[in-house]
């Protein structure tokens, strides 16, 4: 199941895309040890997996070990680092104004506390941020004086790869409103040598 993660991690996949994308390409079967007529784990299975490794807190051990691993065999992934945060849409959530009050507050909203179906489905974590990007040029050829801001609301990935090899270093998720830039400690390797970052 580890390699599991590996693969995503490596290639950015969600749970059912990782299934799929195992069940179709012979490199992820091979890579994972499966032959064609074995079953394959199925999203559930790798969302259940993965919250055990959360509960226990042992993803960092994990890949502390398998970079252990890595580096006995020679191969250092230490050629300088990227640095990115990446939005990760959740689904819109629909209050009221005195629920994202106490959403934001940190408390749960008066009208859910008999309800736990319902605080269940509400993902109280993320939050909104804007999200600036570049408007398209005109028909001819003019670049708008505006940049476009996009409401987003989710998650934050914050990420430091290798430049080399992209392999994953380290990582830290936050809500989509928090700071890049305050994160930048939490994600830089100092082990990795290089000095470009």
């Amino acid at each position: 199941m580890f390699k599991i993660l590996i693969l995503q991690a490596m290639h950015s996949l969600s749970d059912e895309r990782c299934e799929y994308l195992i069940k179709d390409r012979l490199s992820f079967m091979r890579f994972l040890g499966l032959g064609l007529a074995e079953t394959v784990p199925d999203a559930n299975t790798i969302w259940t997996f993965c919250e055990a490794l959360k509960k226990a807190d042992a993803v960092d051990a994990l890949f502390a070990r398998f970079d252990a691993a890595l580096r006995e065999t020679g191969f250092l992934a230490m050629s300088g680092q990227i640095i990115d945060a990446t939005i990760v849409a959740a689904p819109k959530q629909r209050n009221t104004i005195e629920e994202k009050k106490a959403i934001k507050d940190g408390r749960i909203p008066d009208a859910w506390k008999d309800k736990p179906a319902k605080i269940a489905q509400k993902d109280r974590d993320a939050r909104w941020t804007v999200k600036y990007s570049k408007a398209k040029p005109g028909a001819d050829g003019s670049l708008p004086s505006v940049d476009l801001a996009i409401p987003a609301f989710g998650y934050k990935n914050h990420v430091s790869i290798d430049c080399g090899f992209g392999l994953i270093r380290k990582w830290t998720a936050t809500d989509a409103a928090a700071h890049d830039g305050a994160r930048l400690e939490e994600v830089l390797d100092r082990a990795n040598t290089a000095s470009d970052v």
